[in-house]
């Protein structure tokens, strides 16, 4: 269910509302502001034409680890992972949205948890900072919401493409294998 109480994101129009949850641990100056502009910038890529929402959870190895057993029956922690995006289809809707449940007509499009832990390692891994690889995170996860995915070569080389613009439109340049 949506938090009640939204900061409206205004950088895209209808406004779109983006809520930021990290454990405590996971806490730092600077990565609310990111996380948005990155939701942001995936959004942009497919906007729909109607108010939308949805949650960002910065958390932990131990935490999606339990998420990917009791989901994807995966006993292992993984780097993000998307609920929602069933109702889209490559950023196209498959239907008119219900935006029934939201005090203000938003379409809460779902809940994305990342692991700042994989998140540290990959960038290391990487060799770049690790805001570039949250950032490359959030967009991925928020394509997945529009209901993108790599299940198959195909739509793997749109998605990637969509994923591309976005991180290039804030400035982020990784290169995705």
């Amino acid at each position: 269910m949506p938090p009640r109480n939204r900061p409206a994101d205004t950088a895209v129009r209808p406004p779109a509302y983006i809520h930021v949850r990290a454990k405590s641990a996971q806490r730092k100056t600077g990565r609310s502001a990111l996380v948005r502009k990155a939701a942001l910038a995936a959004l942009a890529v497919a906007p729909p034409s109607w108010r939308t929402e949805w949650t960002v959870r910065l958390s932990d190895d131990a935490e999606l680890q339990r998420l990917n057993l009791q989901f994807r029956g995966m006993d292992k922690p993984t780097d993000v992972l998307s609920f929602g995006g069933a109702h889209y289809r490559d950023g196209r809707p498959l239907q008119e949205p219900d935006t029934s449940g939201g005090d203000d007509g938003a379409q809460y499009l779902g809940d994305i948890v990342i692991s700042l832990d994989r998140c540290a390692a990959q960038a290391a891994a990487g060799g770049h900072a690790l805001e570039s690889e949250l950032a490359l995170l959030v967009v991925h996860g928020t394509l997945h919401l529009l209901g993108y995915d790599h299940d198959t070569q195909r739509r793997k080389v749109r998605m990637w493409k969509a994923q591309a613009r976005a991180l290039q439109s804030i400035g982020i340049a990784i290169a995705v294998p």
